[in-house]
């Protein structure tokens, strides 16, 4: 007579080991959200001073090619270009709205210490310095005199 043997072979995972496997899984995402959140802040800063710096390059672009000087107007939230000086006539292009802003990202302030008058040369006057901030996260991008714009601390 011949005798079967009956396994009892377990395959998966028991609820403990899936409780185990939850509660490490939560704790790592919950250790890592803050630092996560902290770069994404500084990487959208860094991204809008980045785009800042292109449309001031842009002007710069704009005055030497129409052998003009170009200022570039800093609100609060968006450049606009002038041909001549500041109070020349609105530049308007494929970067800005019908009213001339050229717009930086939502939520997103500059502040200024200067509009930059671009010359024919590529030179700016007077230098300026622009601070791009979004809440406690703030960079600074910079005007020299001889018209090189750089993203900096």
């Amino acid at each position: 007579m011949r005798i079967e043997e009956t396994s009892h072979d377990q395959r998966g995972f028991s609820l403990a080991e899936l409780s185990v496997l939850l509660a490490v899984t939560g704790s790592v995402c919950a250790l890592a959200l803050p630092a996560f959140l902290n770069y994404f802040q500084t990487a959208q800063v860094r991204a809008a001073a980045e785009d800042v710096a292109s449309l001031l390059n842009l002007g710069r672009q704009m005055a030497i090619q129409r052998n003009q000087s170009v200022c570039v107007s800093i609100g609060s939230s968006a450049l606009q270009y002038y041909l001549g000086s500041c109070s020349g006539s609105l530049l308007t292009g494929v970067t800005t709205d019908r009213y001339g802003n050229a717009s930086t990202q939502a939520g997103i302030t500059l502040t200024s210490t200067g509009n930059p008058v671009f010359s024919n040369l590529g030179a700016a006057v007077p230098a300026a310095t622009i601070t791009v901030s979004q809440g406690s996260k703030t960079l600074t991008v910079t005007v020299a005199a001889s018209g090189r714009v750089s993203v900096g601390p």
